[in-house]
């Protein structure tokens, strides 16, 4: 039995025939065009009927009754019909959000959102859908503007929890194990359960390997301006590779200055630190800093991603330096002294330019590594490469061609570091 964190994945693996059979809702169908997916449901279960609501925090019964009165008001005067038709019949990918009266300046209503078509969905850049609609209507009623982060499911509840959302969207069950952690409104969309097949005799699309890629590039990139959600990512993803690259060696760099340090207590505290470092998977460490560090801070999801590979970062950064440091003879260090330096000047002038000249190679490969993990950080809420290739292939159903061009992107990124530190390093050795 597989388990799969989304429709896309799930629709995929069914098509694939990697999974012969797949329970889905209902709701996730919408649009989706089964037929020429090659998938056909098999079974349509009442019994697994659900009620989707939004989330609030357990302590906020006050917006829960709001959005209730909120809803109700639109099943009175009509107002839900139009939302419902608008997006739930017909192809609902042209459809906008009506414009409404939100105010641009205030605290926003923070939402978390799981990227689920036609209900909360990306298109050229705005975010579009049932859900988005309905919660826009809220904001406007409450008088304040309203922000929506893409975030990953398993984690909308724990950002809920910690204050970093003030509520969650995505086709949220009401169940009675959610509803002692966060506070549902009333519902909203009701969807059944469905088990999913192969459709029998499938027939393969006879198109040449060149069509195939020239229509993925169109439908991955081309429509709804896909491309610049991959440029956006991009920026996101090297501010922070870079600034947790130069933060983290001026952390290693210190941890390494203490660890050196004739000082018991300092050496102690740097050698302490090294081992939680890189005893903890990075991403567990990123989860603690912003659900549980962080949690009631206004830092971003950003800020909190850069400390937590910067520190991850100078705990190896340290033990490079450390060992490159220890690799030169001390008979360099007598010579300076020798010559009338002092130990900071012997160290500049003789140590370092030898010791970065070992350092630099190991430095290149954890710089690289750094880099490739930081594709999960689309685990606090950041639109990241890799989380970017997850919404595009929840609206094409395409997991080839995302996945490939943000593997070619993450490996040209980490070949262009790699130069440049190569050329760092020949700099060095020509100094030497």
């Amino acid at each position: 039995m597989l388990r799969l964190n989304s429709s896309a994945d799930i629709l995929s693996a069914v098509a694939s025939g990697l999974s012969k059979y797949a329970v889905l809702d209902s709701a996730s169908l919408i649009g989706q065009n089964l037929e020429q997916r090659g998938i056909e449901i098999a079974f349509t279960s009442r019994a697994g009927r659900a009620d989707a609501g939004f989330c609030f925090n357990l302590n906020d019964r006050a917006s829960v009754e709001s959005m209730n009165a909120l809803l109700d008001s639109m099943r009175s005067d009509g107002t839900f019909a139009e939302i419902k038709k608008r997006w739930l019949e017909g192809d609902s990918s042209d459809e906008s959000v009506p414009e409404l009266n939100i105010p641009s300046t205030g605290e926003p209503i923070r939402v978390g959102v799981f990227h689920t078509f036609p209900f909360s969905f990306l298109r050229d850049g705005e975010w579009q859908g049932l859900e988005v609609e309905i919660l826009s209507r809220y904001a406007q009623k409450q008088g304040r503007p309203i922000t929506f982060t893409n975030m990953d499911f398993t984690s909308m509840i724990p950002a809920l929890a910690a204050g970093k959302m003030d509520i969650l969207a995505g086709l949220i069950s009401i169940t009675e194990e959610r509803q002692k952690q966060v506070a549902f409104s009333d519902m909203y969309y009701d969807c059944n359960a469905v088990i999913l097949r192969q459709t029998s005799g499938k027939t393969v699309e006879s198109l040449s390997l060149w069509q195939r890629i020239k229509r993925s590039f169109h439908n991955n990139l081309i429509v709804e301006n896909r491309w610049k959600l991959i440029v956006d990512a991009l920026w996101v993803t090297f501010i922070i590779s870079l600034m947790s690259i130069l933060l983290g060696t001026i952390v290693g760099a210190l941890i390494c200055w203490m660890r050196m340090n004739r000082n018991r207590v300092l050496s102690k505290v740097a050698y302490v630190y090294v081992e939680i470092m890189r005893g903890l998977p990075i991403l567990v460490f990123l989860m603690v800093l912003f659900y549980v560090i962080f949690a009631h801070s206004a830092i971003s999801s950003v800020t909190v991603a850069i400390v937590a590979f910067s520190m991850y970062f100078g705990a190896y950064a340290s033990e490079m330096f450390r060992t490159g440091i220890s690799s030169v003879d001390y008979g360099q260090t007598e010579a300076g002294l020798a010559l009338g330096f002092s130990k900071s000047k012997t160290f500049i002038n003789f140590v370092m330019p030898q010791a970065v000249r070992e350092i630099i190679p190991v430095f290149k490969g954890q710089a690289i590594t750094l880099i490739k993990d930081t594709s999960v950080v689309g685990y606090i809420a950041i639109q990241d490469l890799t989380k970017v290739s997850d919404i595009i292939r929840s609206r094409t159903f395409d997991a080839f061609f995302p996945l490939i061009l943000i593997s070619i992107i993450y490996f040209l990124i980490a070949w262009l570091v790699g130069k440049v530190l190569d050329r760092v390093s020949t700099r060095m050795n020509e100094r030497i």
